[in-house]
């Protein structure tokens, strides 16, 4: 672009030039010649007037006498012809041939009676024109350079940015997201500059945020496919067809979950508000959550159990609270030891749930970073607690860190008035057998207006009633949906 900016630059510069040097030799050569006819008639009338006054002081005309007059006044420029009244003629030389100049002039009387001619070659203007044209054409090709080195200067100054451009648009393609961060000092590319550096701006922010968002659903679909993997396991390993019953409605209730998981996680990291609200009780979804991570516990070597206080009813995402509560309680399975323990709990006009381990707890360095993107103290990929936070906090909530060492975090709800007061609620709480076997349900203690706990116990001689409470834990966590869908 640059070559043909200069190119055009050239060309316009070069006819505009040569236009207006034949303008200028036209105007010198017609200048010129009137200057010579002019002076033509200024020697003739001049010479006469001489001649004249020669005459009539007694004096003599000769040649000589003429060419020394013409070498003084023009210096041999004009040619002279002087014819006296009685027919003698007197000349300065050769008369000149070709085109020329002419004048003829008379003066005296009677004897003393002159007629001069006075001619002045065209050659002579011919010679002082191209002279003339010399000096326009050596003027042009100055003005021309002149003008070049500014088209050059400017070229480069306003194909600089083009080129930056096109060097911008050629990264964004390859992946390479950096902003131009360059300017020009002209208005209008700078302009364009900052429209192009807000353009890639915002194209980094959106890629980001889809970034983002694949990597919290992906990290959100993890707990539930492991899950799902571990129930299709356990329907392969049984002939019982009351249990495939069974594990086949909590699959098929955990496969038809994934898609709200995605959708929650997806409207929290795009700003979106949680639509799927409704009312419901905290230790439900805690004992929903317990049954459903027994297994995984089991696989371990290790319990998790549930206790607290009934009928603390809250409004909100059920869904979202129930991935919060199942990352909670897969970071103490992956970081944490002993018996996970998750307690539900009244703190004034809040619901706690608070989910706790008998591990060492958060390494020092972590402790202040824990709820930072990226932070982990082991191989994970630090984006489980503050998707947590996030989802807790788009629905009125908050989650925070109780105690460091031994690790307790605990999700803080809004209540409101339950819809049952003072009567005892039974529950079911979820042990393991530590020998792999599938999960079991001791026998639920009954809830009175303080609460009741829930403590796992190993063996395997559960009743009856127990394990129909373990069924309806596990259809309920399925019917509700730990996850609703949105």
């Amino acid at each position: 672009m640059r070559r043909r900016l200069l190119t055009l630059v050239f060309a316009t510069t070069l006819l505009a030039l040569t236009i207006l040097g034949v303008v200028l030799m036209v105007v010198i050569w017609t200048a010129m010649g009137t200057t010579s006819q002019n002076r033509v008639d200024d020697a003739s009338q001049a010479t006469a007037g001489a001649l004249e006054d020669t005459l009539e002081a007694g004096g003599t005309i000769t040649d000589e006498k003429l060419r020394d007059l013409n070498r003084s006044l023009y210096r041999d420029e004009a040619w002279m012809s002087v014819t006296r009244a009685g027919g003698a003629v007197f000349t300065t030389g050769p008369e000149p041939t070709g085109r020329t100049y002419t004048s003829t002039s008379s003066a005296g009387t009677g004897k003393n009676q002159v007629t001069v001619t006075a001619k002045i070659p065209l050659s002579v203007n011919v010679v002082k024109v191209r002279n003339q044209g010399l000096i326009v054409v050596a003027l042009s090709l100055f003005a021309l350079a002149v003008a070049m080195l500014i088209a050059l200067f400017y070229a480069r100054r306003l194909t600089r940015p083009l080129e930056d451009f096109a060097e911008l648009a050629e990264r964004l393609a390859t992946g390479d997201r950096r902003q131009l961060a360059r300017r020009y000092g002209i208005a209008e590319l700078d302009s364009v500059a900052d429209v192009l550096d807000l353009g890639v701006s915002n194209f980094n922010m959106l890629l980001e945020s889809e970034r983002r968002v694949t990597a919290e659903a992906s990290h959100q679909l993890r707990t539930p496919l492991t899950a799902l993997s571990l129930r299709l396991e356990e329907i392969l390993a049984t002939d019982d067809l009351d249990v495939v019953r069974s594990e086949a409605t909590a699959a098929l209730g955990q496969v038809e979950r994934l898609a709200g998981v995605v959708d929650d996680v997806v409207s929290v990291s795009r700003g979106f508000p949680l639509e799927s609200i409704m009312t419901y009780e905290l230790l439900e979804l805690v004992a929903s959550q317990v049954v459903e991570w027994t297994p995984t516990f089991a696989a371990a070597g290790r319990y998790v159990r549930a206790e607290g206080s009934a009928h603390l009813v809250v409004d909100g995402a059920r869904g979202a609270q129930a991935q919060v509560l199942a990352t909670l309680i897969e970071n103490s399975l992956v970081h944490g030891h002993g018996t996970t323990t998750v307690r539900v709990r009244a703190s004034g006009s809040w619901a706690v749930v608070e989910v706790s381990d008998e591990g060492p707890g958060i390494p020092p360095e972590l402790e202040a970073r824990v709820f930072e993107r990226s932070v982990s103290g082991a191989d994970s990929s630090g984006v489980g607690l503050p998707l947590a936070r996030t989802l807790v906090s788009a629905d009125g909530g908050r989650l925070e860190m109780l105690s460091a060492r031994p690790a307790v975090f605990a999700m803080f709800l809004p209540t409101r008035p339950p819809h049952v007061h003072n009567h005892a609620v039974e529950a079911p709480a979820a042990v393991t057998d530590p020998a792999g076997a599938r999960a079991v349900a001791t026998a639920p203690a009954a809830v009175g207006a303080e609460g009741s706990a829930y403590a796992g116990a190993s063996g395997g001689g559960a009743s009856d009633q127990a394990e129909v409470l373990m069924a309806a834990a596990s259809a309920a966590a399925v019917s509700s949906g730990n996850t609703q869908r949105r």
